[in-house]
């Protein structure tokens, strides 16, 4: 029974709120538009701030759910749970890889960061600043999105090994490292723009005025 809800988890990961919204709202399918990613980033850019905030607040929250209700409830309908985070790492693949999308979804950021501040929400909320500044300095969403995973793992790894907190745990480590995996993968195209200077750039406060 337990394994059934990794299946749920999943299921619930691979939900696209960006394309339902964008399809719905604004009779766009996300995977022709933009970058062609049903994540957030695109549907910031393509269909504006609004939409955009509510589906980075789902897709934050579809992974982070079961890791709460999880972990709080070792043991549901009778039946003793695995490792909360197992069932946000399932959440996180059913979100890059949706099988109502032929597999092709998300880059996974927004719900891997739903899976750590579930989890270890000390670990996660000072990585917001972080990801902020950085955007705001590089002006890559990429740059942004790749390197607060890798510091997260890094984070996790030195928690996992200094602390004696049973939070940070050798599961904690082994699934932020393949969430960070997952996401570096899911970036390939991306870090080939940035190394041909062609990679979108994002204005998080104010876009430059055009030079006449």
């Amino acid at each position: 029974m337990e394994y059934l809800f990794l299946v749920i988890a999943y299921i619930i990961g691979a939900i696209p709120f960006s394309y339902i919204f964008g399809k719905k709202f604004k009779n766009k399918d996300l995977r022709k538009h933009g970058s062609g990613n049903l994540g957030t980033t695109n549907a910031f850019r393509v269909l504006g701030k609004t939409i955009g905030i509510f589906v980075l607040i789902l897709d934050i929250t579809k992974s982070g759910i079961l890791v709460l209700l999880v972990r709080y409830n070792p043991e549901l309908f009778g039946v003793t749970m695995l490792h909360p985070l197992y069932y946000g790492l399932a959440s996180i693949i059913g979100h890059i890889f949706p099988i109502w999308m032929k597999f092709k979804g998300g880059k996974g950021v927004a719900s891997s960061f739903g899976l750590i501040i579930a989890y270890a929400p000390w670990v996660g909320i000072p990585l917001i600043p972080y990801f902020i500044l950085t955007v705001h300095f590089t002006k890559y969403v990429s740059i942004a999105s790749t390197s607060t995973a890798l510091l997260t793992s890094i984070i996790a790894s030195i928690l996992y090994f200094a602390s004696d907190n049973p939070t940070y745990d050798l599961i904690f480590m082994i699934v932020t490292w393949t969430a960070t995996l997952l996401i570096f993968y899911r970036h390939r195209s991306n870090f080939v723009k940035l190394y041909h200077g062609n990679e979108n750039k994002s204005y998080l406060f104010k876009k430059p005025n055009k030079k006449i």
